[in-house]
């Protein structure tokens, strides 16, 4: 039998039998007859139990075809009959208790087959018993083919995951902007700080808000901009380009205000507002 494995084996996972078999897969009701024909036609060759010479070409070849055809239904009954498994691939436990289940009544038949091409052989209860784990293995291997690992089981259908939704758009504070007028909580370019107030600049002008500047940029989401100096918060969408010159660094804004870089601030600044 380790012969009928090793052959097996290398029948399925071999390069050009794997893309056969999954060819097989595809054809959909032919796929277990067709797959029956060629592991028959594998036990022929091996002729395990004996059969490669007890038995002529012209009758191990049919009759293990018949077996291995018998077998792909046993191992496909077993598989509705048996309780479904969660939803995905088939476990490898699933694969065993098919195996199990169908050779119960395909260690009768052999049986009987046996005795059919060889007239006069008959199986004692101890026989059957010792004949029951080599035809579990058999169907061990009929179960693995007709229950694929890389693919769903036919009669589960994959519910396709939702698309994960876009991250929503950072947006202002509510609790700041409601301190703007109507006209100006909108195109924000600009945070200046002025005394105990911060001076909000915009693209159709600015207005006075009472709040420090480092708890304006502590409530405002940092995807909007960051601060660049200690009076000093500029807007990402709001900066047309970061100038340098001798000794000084600034972050010219698309009304073309310059609004100074600290050196605190600067690697910061030249990161986000050049990216």
């Amino acid at each position: 039998m380790a012969k009928i494995v090793n052959s097996f084996r290398n029948f399925v996972t071999g390069g050009p039998m794997q893309l056969a078999m999954r060819e097989w897969r595809m054809m959909g009701k032919w796929r277990g007859p067709l797959s029956a024909v060629a592991f028959g036609a594998l036990l022929g060759v091996t002729g395990p139990f004996g059969s490669q010479t007890s038995l002529g070409p012209a009758v191990r070849y049919p009759f293990w075809m018949i077996i291995a055809l018998v077998g792909f239904g046993a191992a496909a009954a077993a598989g509705r009959v048996l309780p479904s498994t969660s939803p995905g691939r088939r476990t490898a436990t699933r694969i065993v208790a098919v195996a199990a289940a169908s050779a119960v009544p395909m260690t009768f038949f052999v049986a009987w087959a046996m005795g059919v091409v060889r007239p006069g052989r008959t199986f004692s209860p101890v026989q059957l018993l010792a004949l029951f784990p080599y035809v579990a293995l058999v169907q061990l291997l009929i179960a693995r083919v007709i229950s694929p690992d890389d693919q769903m089981p036919d009669d589960q259908i994959a519910v396709a995951a939702p698309a994960e939704q876009p991250a929503a758009a950072p947006e202002y504070p509510s609790e700041f902007v409601s301190k703007l007028p109507v006209a100006l909580r909108r195109d924000i370019l600009a945070l200046e700080a002025e005394d105990h107030y911060v001076r909000v600049h915009t693209l159709h002008g600015s207005a006075l808000v009472l709040m420090r500047l480092a708890d304006a940029a502590a409530i405002i989401d940092p995807r909007l901009g960051l601060r660049v100096h200690r009076s000093w918060w500029v807007a990402k969408n709001g900066v047309r380009a970061v100038e340098r010159s001798p000794g000084r660094a600034i972050a010219r804004l698309v009304d073309d205000t310059a609004v100074p870089i600290s050196r605190t601030y600067l690697s910061a600044a030249r990161t986000v507002l050049t990216d």
